[in-house]
């Protein structure tokens, strides 16, 4: 089966070095590699010497535009081709030839294959590792870290944001064999959607899988608004983010059509709640970790769970906030067992927000 590598998107001056997706591309010599160029920019790949730079004869391809692709048939006995972008050379992968399918392979003969590529892996590779998980940190809890007198731990109220994508599982499913166009579409999603968090003065928590805790307010005083600021700005950021999703999802959907024969459909959807939270660094002996925790933050996963395709669903606590702001429509459930939200009985209504209401879209 041929295998597909993705091109990702970079600055124009990139000079970090990042790996095509995947790295390392598995191949049977005589099998075939399509290149996908998700990226503005043109790239020309070929094989070579990824530190001197010095090209090989295994493979050159043409110019692959923005938005195009290329498919080059690979035919050789060595165990492993790097290459990189001759335009851009601080974006590299690598070529393992194998024998025989990797599913057939014993586990020795799998050490083997690793003993012998692990020459051409490139000794930045560490501090590369080390660089991407310090981005896993958002800039703003960075900045509230430094302060030698800061609260480690403070109750403060924020807005808890869940965002989910109907229909992923199905779609990972159908495109088991094909792992990178997985995660270059989450690649690019999770991009917009943090860019447009933090325009709204939003803090990425983290990313679980296809879906994304954020909370907004943090930086607000709860003396100066209480929470209505973080409310509107969770809402505004998940409104906006409709559409950009929708951009990218539409350009993944022609790529996915080409490989699997199956009607994808995938939305996004979230939950959103107020109210009064833990916030701050919790400590153990192996791991430090930045996050949220308590029952509003439970209730926000329970509203996102209850989001359908598109929909986002906010708490009374937070429509408290934003009375008059948006446009809604209540979702009464105080009659119906069946639905109540479990551990939150008490909770008998939720709304959806529809649209900006006309008196706040100046």
């Amino acid at each position: 089966m041929d295998q597909f590598v993705i091109i990702p998107s970079s600055d124009e001056n990139q000079s970090e070095i990042i790996y095509f997706e995947p790295r390392i591309v598995k191949i049977i010599s005589g099998m075939s590699i399509t290149w996908m160029n998700r990226d503005t920019k043109t790239h020309r790949l070929t094989s070579g010497n990824v530190d001197s730079l010095l090209p090989t004869e295994f493979f050159h391809t043409d110019d692959i535009v923005g938005g195009k692709s290329t498919t080059v048939r690979i035919e050789s006995n060595q165990p492993a081709i790097p290459y990189y972008c001759s335009l851009h050379p601080a974006e590299r992968g690598l070529i393992a030839i194998l024998s025989k399918d990797e599913d057939e392979m014993t586990n020795t003969q799998r050490l083997k294959i690793l003993d012998s590529i692990a020459p051409t892996l490139f000794d930045t590779e560490n501090r590369e590792i080390l660089t991407r998980l310090q981005r896993q940190v958002d800039p703003a809890v960075v900045e509230y870290l430094s302060n030698p007198n800061a609260v480690l731990l403070q109750n403060k109220v924020l807005t808890i944001v869940f965002w989910d994508i109907s229909g992923f599982s199905i779609l990972c499913e159908k495109l088991i064999d094909h792992p990178e166009l997985v995660a270059e579409f989450l690649r690019e999603y999770l991009g917009v959607a943090t860019k447009i968090i933090h325009e709204h003065m939003g803090i990425v928590d983290k990313f679980i899988g296809d879906g994304i805790l954020a909370y907004f307010g943090f930086k607000e005083k709860d003396s100066d608004n209480n929470g209505y600021t973080g409310a509107e700005n969770a809402i505004l950021a998940a409104l906006k983010l409709k559409r950009p999703f929708e951009n990218v999802k539409n350009n993944w959907l022609q790529i996915w059509n080409k490989v699997i024969d199956f009607d994808i459909h995938i939305d996004i959807k979230c939950g959103i709640n107020t109210g009064p939270v833990l916030v701050g660094l919790l400590r153990s002996g192996e791991r430090d970790q930045f996050t949220v925790i308590g029952t509003h933050v439970n209730l926000a996963s329970r509203l996102e769970g209850r989001a359908e395709e598109g929909e986002i669903i906010i708490s009374t606590f937070t429509m408290a906030k934003v009375r008059g702001k948006f446009n809604v429509e209540a979702i009464d459930i105080s009659n119906n067992d069946d639905i109540k939200i479990k551990s939150f009985k008490g909770v008998d209504k939720y709304y959806k927000v529809l649209d900006i209401s006309s008196s706040n879209s100046s």
